[in-house]
């Protein structure tokens, strides 16, 4: 049931959503999938993507593309365009509309285009909320709803298209958020680190990783225990909680700036909590960080105006 219009949004409303539920099989549930798409053609420019039988390519979200030219053009002192009372363009102007909202982040990007759908994501999940909260009473029943939220990425012909989960959230039909379906281990990447450490992974393709690498060599998650040895700052723990996901637990024989400094009698007592018959798996490191403007070794904090250095031990 399409629910979709111009760059993604939800523009079918809540009468769609009405309608669409409606026709949920009886004491059944539905599943919603929504987000804005972006394209990547051969040249990995972003915005753009090849089409079958054209010479060549073009915008991709055109819509999109048109609406970040309208918000930058009203953000650097140009004239707000006006909701029309026809069909013909309402839908391009609400797009426009919906992202005034965030022209100061658009124009401060690094990459315009590449925070675009992200800056469209948000928009349309605020829309998406609204529909949930004023609609889910049509799901009869029992029946839940579950939303899940993203980015679809449009690659040239020939080659897989991509999604890029951003939310999954399960509500009840009284349009209450029941659970936040969302693996834990998906995170956004953040451009600046590539730059600075080509080949650095994200936690989740860090995990990931090491799940499958170690899995082929008879690592089965039941019976491995992660050991850690990362330093005390609390910004390095979502990583432990990361391999508990998958691990179970995570036996900590790390210090100040990471060094192992529990040794030998951390690394024997760690041994002794191995499940029988199973190995187990360490990882340790030194930690830095970026902050937004890409310096290195300092980063922002939560509730403080001003970061820090980080690693401050190593610093």
């Amino acid at each position: 049931f399409n629910m979709g219009g111009l760059a993604g949004f939800p523009f079918g409303g809540a009468v769609s959503f009405g309608a669409m539920a409606a026709h949920i099989p009886d004491g059944g549930s539905c599943a919603v999938v929504y987000g804005p798409h972006v394209g990547v053609d051969h040249d990995g420019s972003i915005g753009t993507v090849e089409r079958r039988g054209r010479a060549n390519g073009g915008a991709c979200c055109g819509s999109a593309v048109a609406a970040s030219g309208y918000v930058s053009g009203v953000f650097n002192g140009g004239a707000k365009g006006a909701i029309p009372d026809d069909a013909l363009d309402a839908q391009q102007a609400m797009v426009g509309e919906s992202l005034l909202p965030y022209a100061e982040r658009l124009e401060k990007a690094d990459d315009k285009m590449r925070e675009l759908p992200f800056a469209l994501y948000d928009a349309q999940s605020d829309l998406m909320k609204e529909i949930i909260s004023k609609s889910a009473g049509g799901v009869a029943g029992d029946g839940k709803i579950a939303v899940l939220g993203g980015i679809q990425i449009n690659t040239p012909p020939g080659f897989s298209d991509y999604y890029l989960p951003l939310s999954f959230d399960l509500y009840d039909n009284k349009g209450n958020l029941v659970e936040d379906l969302f693996p834990k281990t998906v995170q956004r990447a953040f451009p600046k680190v590539l730059d600075v450490f080509p080949g650095a992974l994200t936690n989740a393709e860090l995990v990931n990783k090491v799940t499958r690498t170690i899995e082929d060599l008879g690592f089965a998650s039941d019976k491995t225990l992660v050991a850690t040895s990362l330093c005390c700052d609390e910004v390095n723990r979502p990583l432990e909680t990361d391999l508990s996901e998958v691990y179970n637990t995570n036996f900590n024989m790390g210090g100040l700036a990471g060094f192992p400094f529990g040794g030998a009698v951390s690394f024997g007592a760690m041994a002794a909590h191995i499940p029988d018959g199973g190995s187990c798996a360490v990882v340790y490191g030194p930690h830095v960080g970026v902050d937004h403007d890409g310096s290195i070794g300092t980063v922002e904090r939560r509730g403080r105006k001003v970061g820090g250095a980080c690693c401050g031990s190593a610093v």
